[in-house]
């Protein structure tokens, strides 16, 4: 079964998690009452939370933000063994057009995700028939036209630090880190109208009602 290409546009940053945990009050000694009354009353206050940050990788960043922006579809297992092949490939100078059909075809579906990718094929094929896949081209054809330039600047970044002697987990590390700040909704929307806008009517009909399991349409507007 081909994969979706919209994923292979699926990678960046959300926000750093926070563990809360209630504050505890010591029992206060006669002599220290007065002096911590004011900590001692907020302190008991109900809902009162002491945050403490969790560190969040530049990869689990860009995971979060995938799912945030534009799919809950992978599990972050996938998402993160599509980054590494994606950093790997960068690091490798592999061309994008090779990368980009590595990584549209590097996802090892469970069961459930499958029957989804079933149920979202006879979808278009009903629709439009023996043209189901016409759209899929279409849609990769854009991908690989808008993503381009900036997978080439990636490209370039990371071998100014290979011929500066970085270490590979430092490349991958910071292929992160670009993805994660290219990836937002003013990025997104350009790449979202000209897709639509490359689809006739019918296909984007089409796409959009069967690939809303797959794609967050609907934080566009679309």
């Amino acid at each position: 079964m081909p994969r979706t290409p919209f994923m292979a546009a699926a990678l960046t940053f959300s926000v750093c998690l926070a563990n809360a945990s209630a504050v505890s009050a010591a029992p206060l000694s006669p002599t220290r009452a007065s002096m911590g009354a004011a900590h001692a009353s907020t302190s008991a206050e109900p809902g009162l939370l002491q945050r403490s940050q969790t560190l969040v990788t530049p990869k689990q960043a860009t995971i979060n933000k995938i799912k945030t922006l534009l799919t809950t579809f992978f599990t972050d297992q996938q998402l993160s063994k599509t980054l590494d092949a994606m950093a790997e490939n960068i690091y490798a100078n592999k061309p994008f057009k090779e990368s980009f059909d590595t990584l549209t075809a590097s996802a090892d579906l469970t069961g459930s995700q499958m029957a989804i990718m079933v149920k979202v094929r006879s979808g278009l094929q009903k629709d439009l028939g023996s043209a189901s896949g016409v759209p899929l081209t279409k849609v990769r054809a854009v991908l690989l036209r808008r993503l381009e330039p900036y997978y080439n600047d990636m490209s370039k970044t990371i071998l100014a630090m290979r011929s500066s002697r970085r270490t590979k987990a430092e490349c991958a590390n910071q292929v992160y880190v670009m993805v994660n700040k290219y990836l937002t909704k003013a990025n997104v929307d350009p790449v979202l109208a000209d897709i639509k806008s490359s689809l006739t009517s019918k296909e984007w009909q089409s796409v959009r009602a069967h690939g809303a399991a797959l794609f967050l349409w609907s934080r566009y507007g679309l």
